[in-house]
């Protein structure tokens, strides 16, 4: 009798203290995929996801869901991810040195294409290994068929090497458009050579080898990022150049154009950092930037007036810093920012039995976990002309109020009612017992 009545203060105490929450694991936000019943496609679309919507999910897109909607039923339509990344393949055409001479103040290589190789194919890269580690030298290539007549590619092409206890730096690729010559000649001269009758200052250049490249491009698919605001502030004491950049959306950023307004020649570590949060002190605020990208700032590799960097990020912000060691030089002139990201697209597959229903995107469900589907598995089934949708604007998904389970008793005086009424009954059996 009494383990049965000591069970049930138990089971009451923890029906009457304890309160159990439930909640629905909702979607906070759907859009209508516009244009699949009206579309001949059988199976496969696509979807272009808009930076609105990049801004309120996970970036692994784990939050997110494509439902077909009836009235009896909801029908979860597989999908995958997809972003056309910036990048670049190098096949090497076989090329092999065949003279080095020297004439004045200049050093000439000459390159043949091997005999094996097809003679149409074009180049439009060689790179150069040179034994010598600091050199600032000017470039002419020249192109030929017979080495007869030449036609020039290059000239005044700039590559340099720097290495010293602070830094190393190498640029010595010969970039130039889509070429079908036999024979490469690279003629090189000191850029001290109008200064110096020496030229080359006891600096004379030891070839290692060249390779030669055609060069793919497979370009990125960007949108541009709107910048709310931009501040560039020069700090003398950690001689840095500090330029601070919010967005309108937190979103990931994957490439940065920077536009340097100086003429002259600069070489600079440049970082970009993105914010992870920010803590209040008593002093103010203190943000926590974090390294997303680390480069060099060269006048050397500047296009146009403007360094590029690919950063393919996958970390999202609203507030991005970009960090310029000057160490002892003159500040660069900053211009234009250019920030972009690579647009999202969404590849879904719905059945033809089922286009004649409503699908949505539904997003915001932060309990969710990555989907599984097989499609990812048989990712070379998708055709190449699939139907890109629409979608709708966003509608905020109301949610449930959390429901809770109140006390059996909303007074607390029966809970002293009823627990003493429980010592009573235990008292009296107490008594009974050591009289037995």
């Amino acid at each position: 009798m009494k383990k049965i009545i000591f069970q049930f203060i138990f089971i009451f105490l923890s029906v009457f203290c304890c309160q159990t929450v439930f909640a629905q694991n909702n979607f906070l936000y759907k859009r209508e995929l516009k244009g699949i019943q009206q579309s001949n496609q059988t199976e496969w679309y696509k979807i272009n996801v808009p930076i609105q919507v990049i801004e309120k999910i996970n970036t692994d897109f784990s939050d997110i869901r494509i439902f077909g909607v009836t009235n009896s039923d909801t029908l979860e339509a597989p999908f995958l991810t997809r972003k056309i990344m910036q990048k670049s393949e190098n096949q090497e055409v076989d090329f092999k040195i065949i003279n080095s001479s020297k004439k004045e103040n200049a050093y000439f290589f000459t390159l043949e294409k091997d005999n094996t190789t097809r003679q149409e194919e074009a180049t439009n890269l060689i790179k150069l290994d040179f034994e010598n580690t600091n050199f600032d030298w000017r470039v002419k290539l020249e192109g030929s068929q017979n080495q007869n007549e030449w036609f020039e590619i290059l000239n005044d092409y700039r590559i340099v090497s720097i290495q010293n206890e602070f830094t190393e730096y190498k640029f010595t690729r010969l970039i130039f458009p889509n070429s079908k010559y036999k024979y490469y000649r690279i003629k090189l001269s000191d850029k001290s050579e109008k200064q110096s009758q020496n030229g080359f200052k006891n600096n004379e250049p030891k070839l290692n080898s060249a390779s030669v490249f055609l060069q793919k491009t497979i370009e990125g698919n960007f949108e541009g990022l709107e910048i709310s605001s931009k501040n560039i502030e020069v700090n003398k004491d950690k001689k840095q150049t500090i330029i601070d950049i919010e967005l309108t959306h937190s979103v990931p950023i994957d490439f940065l154009s920077l536009e340097v307004k100086n003429d002259f020649d600069y070489y600079r570590n440049i970082q970009i950092k993105y914010l992870l949060d920010s803590t209040i002190t008593e002093k103010g605020v203190i943000y926590n930037f974090v390294t997303l990208h680390t480069s060099t700032l060269s006048s050397i590799e500047k296009q146009n007036g403007s360094s590029s960097f690919f950063i393919n990020s996958n970390e999202k912000s609203k507030k991005y810093q970009i960090i310029i060691d000057n160490q002892d030089n003159q500040p660069l002139d900053i211009g234009q920012l250019e920030i972009k990201g690579y647009i999202n697209q969404i590849f879904t597959r719905v059945s033809p039995s089922d286009k004649t229903i409503s699908y949505f995107l539904m997003y915001g469900n932060e309990r969710l976990q990555k989907p599984n589907y097989d499609i990812v598995r048989f990712q070379n089934t998708i055709p190449t002309d699939v139907t890109l949708l629409e979608l709708d604007s966003e509608q905020k998904i109301p949610q449930k109020e959390v429901e809770k389970v109140t006390p059996l008793f909303e007074n607390s005086l029966w809970l002293w009612v009823l627990m003493g009424t429980i010592i009573l009954v235990l008292t009296v059996f107490t008594f009974k017992m050591m009289k037995k």
